[in-house]
């Protein structure tokens, strides 16, 4: 049963209108004035209210922009005389459904009624629909997100291992590529990228040197100084990551396969394998390349002992515009507490 407030300051047409809409079957309450009408319906929302153009104090006009904020499911039509009828046009705009001239025909409010409840209702199905199908696009996509969650996780994990296999023959490197990649991930924020560049090169860099896994071993874990020829074998390391990771849809992948073919290349233009030079180098690259050095130099290696942390970090400035882009040295620098909280944390 739908219920109806009458608000007019005369109670002459309060009562007549609640006569005859209460034979209709509506439950009717009353209102003198723009106050009283904000009370009741404080205390009892209605399906829909009929509103006096003119009445003391607050107006019809004044007090339908306040019930619509209040109270946006209730439908409102205004009573009005003859002369405020564009008045009345302009309520329709406010949200308004519809007027009434006074004298009121009450065959013609009845009938407005019905017709204005009945519109309600099919805008309130409308409505509870919309936010039904909005839920159902919510609750699936909270499934997707949580699926591709799972996909991701479970390909970061294979991703790890494959750069696992590639260090595994040299038991010197331990947690080298967790520190690598979370020395990029701090370097990352320091620069300020944004938050999914940040959350790839964390997954990428540890892949940085995935292309090991192809040199032979007396090339990789031959304890003295490569040779020439070696030499020129080993860094096809380079090469061979970034061809194991190419064709990959993922960004992080993607990020990957660039970090392993140009994470030695040179500020300078004097690295491998192609001899980039300055912003060349894509910001990953540079970015790891950094990170790979540092880490390399305070770790113990089957052809040197561990330089300390100062040694490690002189060195790396000693190189800033050399080896190393001058920003990324900077932002290194930045950081380097946590970098070093990092290395005392996941120290081989």
């Amino acid at each position: 049963m739908n219920s109806i407030l009458i608000v007019d300051d005369e109670p002459v047409v309060r009562q007549v209108l609640r006569r005859r809409l209460s034979a209709e079957g509506y439950l009717c309450e009353e209102a003198g004035s723009a106050e009283e009408a904000m009370g009741k319906l404080a205390k009892n929302p209605v399906d829909l209210v009929i509103l006096d153009v003119r009445m003391p104090g607050k107006s019809g006009v004044e007090l339908l922009p306040e019930i619509k904020a209040g109270y946006s499911d209730t439908a409102v039509v205004m009573a009005t005389a003859v002369a405020d009828i564009e008045v009345a046009k302009h309520c329709l705009k406010q949200g308004a459904y519809d007027y009434f001239i006074k004298p009121l025909n009450l065959e013609e409010v009845a009938l407005g009624i019905a017709r204005t409840l009945e519109k309600r209702r099919l805008e309130l199905e409308n409505k509870a629909y919309q936010h039904h199908l909005e839920e159902m696009v919510a609750e699936r996509t909270e499934e997707l997100r949580q699926a591709l969650t799972k996909l991701k996780l479970a390909s970061l994990d294979m991703i790890h291992r494959l750069a696992q296999a590639a260090e595994y023959k040299d038991k010197d490197t331990g947690a080298h590529i967790k520190r690598v990649g979370q020395y990029s991930t701090l370097v990352a924020s320091n620069l300020g990228l944004s938050s999914a560049e940040i959350e790839n090169i964390g997954y990428a860099a540890p892949l940085h040197d995935v292309g090991k896994i192809g040199i032979p071993d007396h090339i990789l874990l031959k304890p003295d100084k490569l040779n020439p020829e070696e030499w020129e074998i080993m860094k096809r390391h380079t090469v061979i990551g970034a061809e194991l990771l190419r064709g990959s849809d993922a960004e992080f992948i993607k990020m990957a396969e660039t970090i392993a073919l140009t994470h030695h290349e040179r500020w300078d233009g004097s690295g491998y394998p192609v001899g980039l030079r300055g912003a060349e180098i894509p910001l990953c690259g540079r970015i790891v390349a950094v990170a790979d050095v540092f880490d390399a130099l305070v770790s113990k290696r089957l052809y040197k002992a561990p330089y300390s942390v100062d040694k490690a970090l002189c060195i790396i400035k000693e190189n800033r515009g050399i080896q190393f882009d001058p920003d990324i040295v900077d932002a290194f620098l930045a950081v380097q507490e946590k970098i070093v909280a990092v290395l005392v944390e996941h120290g081989d």
